[in-house]
């Protein structure tokens, strides 16, 4: 008996998701555990699997499309079954969700697929034959004087285009508003001091998944989280001087190995260090009781094409440099391909945001909830610093916990960052 398969929820934040590619194609066999599809969420691009058994006879979803979860995107059933009705009802609930009502009634049908689409199937029809194109897929209208077509005589529009003029600042005096030559040459006496500008047009930027789910949570942050932010400057001097002889030592053992230690594993290693010292700053406020997780799993902000996500390095205090530092390489390569899986970037208790490797020396961040704080970190810099007395060239860099007031005091937040210091300034304790 056929079915309608609907658009499944592949991540905890998913409320919508964007078709990349069909894995099954019109005719194919599937079973429970087979991927339909290649869906892209707001954090990766995830696989849809199937929960029933049959013969995929209709793709109702195509490349490109994006659908909120629970939308109609195929029918399964069996070899040779007329699915005419089901196709209906599944067109008729695309077009609901399009138009955020309630599905169409036997009084109100849904719109007629356009003719691009092939019409349902007979009853001899082999499976192959009745695959249709998205019934989603919205035509614009032609553009119209109200959407903001300008009307000016060819003339006017050269005058215009020869002195820089932006016609849409013009006023037209000619039929229906038309502008002519006469209010070109007006307006070049009237407005002299903006003929040379020439601006480029708006242009509307769509909004992502993601950034539609960063933009929420980010808000939500923001308001919930009471913010405030301490910033430490520390010598990097000795971070510099340790990364170089690890860095040299990893290629003198083994010249295929590729692994190279950056300055942001180790200031990942330092918080970690400083983590398991301060349970307060590893903690989380729950409205009624705080949380001092007993873990240390540290989210890694990665910048990817339309937006951000945070992979978490688990028990991240646990692991031995190296070791910290391949897991961060991996889980910032497969964000960027956009092949995490949800439990690698959901659940964290601490995360770290640098922005150094773009030259940005300082700045504040906004903590990623419901985690208590996160740790901002700037590029280093060289410049000249006091040492014994004496000016002499020097290497620092600066850090900003931001701390969530309700569970971390300032003096506590202090004492977290004294204890980064050490670490940091002391980079051979991070080895042991």
């Amino acid at each position: 008996m056929g079915l309608i398969v609907e658009l499944t929820q592949l991540s905890p934040t998913m409320s919508e998701g964007t078709f990349i590619k069909w894995s099954k194609k019109v005719g194919d066999s599937v079973e429970p555990g087979s991927v339909l599809a290649e869906v892209e969420t707001d954090k990766a691009v995830m696989e849809m699997e199937a929960y029933d058994e049959g013969i995929l006879l209709v793709q109702l979803a195509n490349e490109g499309d994006r659908l909120p979860v629970g939308a109609p995107v195929a029918i399964i059933g069996d070899a040779g079954e007329v699915v005419a009705d089901l196709i209906e009802e599944a067109k008729a609930k695309l077009a609901a969700i399009r138009s955020g009502s309630a599905p169409a009634s036997a009084e109100e049908p849904a719109p007629e697929p356009k003719a691009a689409e092939t019409a349902a199937p007979s009853p001899s029809a082999s499976p192959g034959a009745i695959a249709l194109a998205p019934a989603t897929t919205a035509v614009t209208p032609p553009p119209s004087r109200s959407s903001g077509r300008i009307l000016a005589s060819p003339l006017a529009r050269k005058i215009a285009e020869e002195k820089n003029i932006e016609i849409s600042r013009v006023t037209g005096t000619g039929p229906g508003g038309r502008i002519t030559k006469t209010d070109i040459l007006n307006f070049v006496q009237t407005a002299p001091d903006i003929i040379s500008f020439r601006s480029k047009p708006d242009q509307i930027v769509e909004i992502t998944g993601m950034r539609k789910i960063i933009a929420q949570r980010l808000s939500d942050s923001k308001k919930n989280i009471p913010h405030f932010y301490l910033t430490l400057e520390f010598d990097a001097e000795p971070l510099f001087q340790m990364r170089s002889r690890l860095n040299a030592d990893l290629k003198a053992s083994d010249d295929q190995n590729e692994l190279k230690i950056s300055f942001n594993d180790l200031i990942v290693k330092a918080a970690a260090q400083s983590l398991s010292r301060h349970p307060a700053v590893n903690s989380s406020w729950r409205n009624d009781h705080i949380i001092e997780f007993g873990r240390v799993d540290i989210g890694i902000a990665v910048s990817m094409d339309g937006g951000l996500i945070t992979p978490y390095v688990r028990n991240a205090d646990q692991l031995p440099l190296s070791a910290l530092a391949g897991r961060i390489r991996e889980l910032s390569k497969k964000a960027r391909e956009r092949k995490l899986k949800p439990e690698e970037y959901t659940d964290g208790t601490f995360t770290i945001s640098n922005l150094g490797m773009f030259g940005t020396t300082e700045f504040s961040a906004i903590i990623n909830e419901p985690e208590a704080a996160l740790l901002a970190v700037g590029g280093l810099v060289e410049k000249p610093v006091v040492k014994n007395g004496e000016i002499v060239p020097g290497k620092t860099m600066k850090v900003t916990l931001s701390c969530d007031h309700r569970v971390i005091d300032g003096a506590e937040g202090a004492r977290f960052l004294e204890t980064f210091r050490k670490f940091i300034e002391n980079p051979h304790s991070l080895l042991v």
